[in-house]
């Protein structure tokens, strides 16, 4: 091929598109037996088929150029019967998907199902180059994290399968450095949040400088208690603290080091909590969520259940009884039914009970239910007595 002809092509790929001809053509010389004509067909085959990027996904393997259409279609009809909901976005996401036989990809599933994961297909389908890793390298992994610690390695792999992507002697010093950096259970921020492994310590270090400039007194102890704040952009914390103090939160930063959770509620589901609140009857809803910050996780339904529960057990104003007590509004319905129900079976039972029970230990609880107190006085023995066999 002349010089012309290749600076040709050159030109025509990046009329198309590609940003990189060259390098395309340097990882798959074979781009330049291919007529510009057939390029252009292949790509308006590819959107036929429901990719969005046909020049993206090109970019990134060349080779695309050189698969038959017609075996591309039946690739994405193969990995529907395996179960795989969107083979297009699959294969937009991990191009290289296209060239493993489908019969490799079944046996893959099998292996892993046999590994102890229970849906393969939901794995690889988060993480589709699980599909490139040999079973036995991923059984190695699952025993090497069981020798750091890790009490369930197939659980920690299932919830994030990008970990199988890992170097074990990365993930062993990332549990070191965490340790250096003051946190006293590595391996337990890692299992409640996985995706710590995919961020370099120096990113963590600075995060927790940041975090302390920002007000927190103990970032460290935050992060141990609720790792995905370590995962957020140090901005959106910043944004969040000074639109939590628009909305009429005087010291947003006590807030969240109470409540961590809070950094991972849109605002915009915040603002609307406290106007749904004040729907509901309560007056200071600001106040009360200040009180107890886990109630923006709540649903508001849920909220108006409760209420409308307490009011059929015969309470009289649910409102005005969780306005100082806005934490009831966070127990399962079937545990507030169940302690409404054990207090109005009281004599002279008074809404309080209700508070002081329903914090009890569900153990506790049942004790209490069993037994069918008709007194406070005899509801008081039985949680000590059941609260002295839990401690023996």
């Amino acid at each position: 091929m002349s010089v012309d002809n290749i600076r040709n092509k050159i030109a025509d790929l990046r009329e198309l598109g590609f940003a990189d001809p060259v390098k395309m053509i340097t990882s798959s010389p074979t781009i330049l037996d291919l007529a510009i004509d057939n390029i252009c067909g292949k790509i308006a085959d590819l959107h036929e088929l429901g990719f969005a990027d046909p020049v993206t996904m090109i970019t990134s393997t060349p080779a695309i150029l050189t698969y038959a259409i017609d075996n591309i279609r039946s690739k994405i009809a193969d990995l529907h019967k395996l179960g795989f909901a969107n083979p297009v976005k699959m294969i937009a996401s991990s191009p290289t998907l296209l060239n493993l036989a489908i019969d490799n990809i079944r046996s893959k599933i099998a292996d892993l199902h046999k590994l102890g994961f229970p849906d393969p297909v939901k794995m690889i389908t988060s993480t589709p180059s699980i599909l490139t890793y040999a079973i036995e390298n991923t059984r190695g992994k699952i025993a090497d994290l069981r020798e750091l610690g890790f009490a369930d390695p197939v659980k920690l792999i299932a919830s994030n399968p990008a970990v199988l992507g890992y170097a074990i002697d990365n993930i062993r010093g990332k549990a070191v450095d965490l340790q250096q950096l003051g946190f006293a259970d590595p391996v337990k921020m890692i299992t409640s949040r996985p995706a710590i492994l995919g961020y370099t310590i120096d990113s963590i270090r600075i995060k927790i400088a940041d975090l302390r400039e920002l007000g927190f007194a103990d970032p460290v102890k935050m992060g141990t208690s609720t790792p995905a704040i370590l995962t957020y952009a140090i901005e959106n914390i910043r944004g969040k603290i000074a639109d939590l103090r628009e909305l009429g939160f005087a010291d947003p930063v006590k807030m969240i080091t109470s409540s961590p959770t809070v950094l991972g509620v849109g605002i915009n589901n915040i603002r609307s909590k406290i106007a749904e609140l004040r729907q509901l009857g309560f007056a200071d809803p600001v106040k009360m969520i200040r009180s107890s910050p886990p109630i923006v996780g709540l649903a508001i339904a849920s909220m108006r259940t409760k209420i409308a529960d307490l009011h059929e057990l015969g309470f009289t104003d649910p409102v005005k009884m969780i306005t100082p007590n806005p934490a009831i509004l966070g127990y399962a319905q079937e545990r507030l039914l169940l302690c409404g129900r054990i207090v109005t079976g009281l004599d002279n039972w008074n809404e309080q009970m209700l508070v002081r029970l329903i914090k009890e230990p569900r153990a506790v609880i049942d004790a209490v239910a069993a037994v069918r107190p008709r007194t406070w006085s005899e509801v008081r023995a039985i949680i000590a007595t059941a609260k002295k066999k839990q401690s023996n």
